[in-house]
């Protein structure tokens, strides 16, 4: 039987072979309109779109970011942010002091494991605080220290002052700028969001702590877990959710060893700029009756070793600016870098630079031991 269909034009064209894929063809143009080199108006349509399409999707992440805000570089506290609010948390704590701490506690996270009620128990002092914050540097330690001396002018306070071989730096956290408990201190600068911030918020690691922040509120408590006593001290429930608790403690160190092989042996020069809040504390510490203990704070054993092995000088030029500073200023210091000075476990770290309170503990009975009376009645 015939077929009734019509046959290709080619099938009519003498010699000729029907090509098989003919039938799958599409019949019409697919270049790109701004492919077409007679129209170069497609070229610029596609750039305009392509760009709006990207600021379209920036100002989308940005916006994003900035009313999550997970830095907590605009203030908005809608819901809480990545970072650790420990600052406006302390100044809080602060405020609602009934009596003069009479011994306080400084530095950065890696003070906060110190228990002003253990250390107490060390000098025979009644009340402490614990004034430690993430991060906390020269500046924190000042707005600190001003704010407790505001609301006990009369009371007389010992000091224990954990940092790092830096010491210090001239740098302000932008929380505690923000907050109007810390400005007059700070000669009432504030860190307002900059174009800086804008690049921080248009970026993938601020777009993913803000999925996170949401992600927690919606699945659980839209709260942080770090919760703390009227002295400062760290809740025994907020131990198991510190950000320095590393999950392994072996890769933790692993990753400290190798960071170190890179490191400078030397610190950079200190300058006058980078010790200004660092020398203000010591001098008003001073003029007020104290001769605060400045403690270096504890490294783990191989990574000290390591720093050993490769000739570092760090540890040496610290301390050799605090006996500078000691010309000039009335403080203690006390080198708890090397753990087994002062009799630290290696298991008892959460990090490579945090002691866990077992630790700690074991740090503050040689810290008052080696205080020349400066913490004790």
């Amino acid at each position: 039987m015939e077929s009734s269909f019509p046959t290709s034009p080619t099938e009519n064209v003498p010699g000729s072979v029907a090509d098989p894929t003919e039938s799958e063809r599409l019949h019409r143009n697919l270049t790109p309109a701004i492919a077409e080199l007679d129209d170069p108006r497609g070229f610029f349509r596609y750039a305009v779109a392509a760009l709006v399409a990207l600021a379209v999707a920036l100002c989308g992440v940005f916006m994003f970011n900035a009313i999550v805000d997970p830095l907590s570089l605009i203030g908005w506290r809608i819901v809480p942010p990545a970072v650790e609010t420990d600052r406006s948390i302390k100044l809080d704590l602060i405020g609602k002091l009934k009596t003069n701490p009479q011994v306080v506690v400084l530095g950065s996270s890696r003070s906060r494991q110190a228990e002003p009620a253990f250390i107490d128990k060390l000098t025979g002092l009644k009340t402490g605080f614990n004034a430690g914050v993430t991060g906390g540097d020269a500046a924190d330690a000042w707005v600190m220290v001003r704010n407790i001396a505001a609301r006990f002018p009369h009371g007389k306070r010992a000091y224990i002052w954990f940092v790092d071989y830096k010491l210090a730096t001239a740098g302000i956290n932008p929380q505690l700028a923000q907050d109007p408990r810390s400005r007059p201190y700070l000669g009432n600068r504030s860190v307002s969001f900059s174009l800086a911030d804008v690049g921080t918020y248009l970026g993938f690691q601020a777009t993913d702590a803000s999925y996170r922040v949401l992600k927690a509120c919606i699945e659980g408590p839209c709260h942080g877990h770090l919760y703390y006593h009227a002295d400062g001290s760290l809740k025994g429930a907020a131990l198991k959710y510190l950000p320095e608790d590393a999950p392994s403690l072996k890769a933790a160190v692993a990753q400290k060893l190798a960071a170190v092989k890179h490191q400078p042996r030397s610190l950079a020069p200190f300058t006058s700029a980078q010790l200004s809040y660092f020398d203000e504390t010591l001098a008003f510490m001073n003029r007020h009756g104290a001769t605060p203990v400045i403690v270096l704070n504890p490294i783990y054993p191989s990574v000290y070793r390591l720093l050993q092995k490769r000739h570092s000088q760090r540890e040496a030029e610290a301390l050799a600016e605090l006996h500078k500073l000691q010309k000039r200023y009335r403080f203690v210091v006390v080198d708890c870098s090397n753990i087994h000075v002062w009799g630290g476990k290696a298991r008892d770290f959460n990090n490579a630079t945090h002691v866990n309170r077992r630790n700690m503990r074991r740090m503050l009975r040689y810290i008052v031991a080696h205080s020349d009376g400066a913490l004790t009645r």
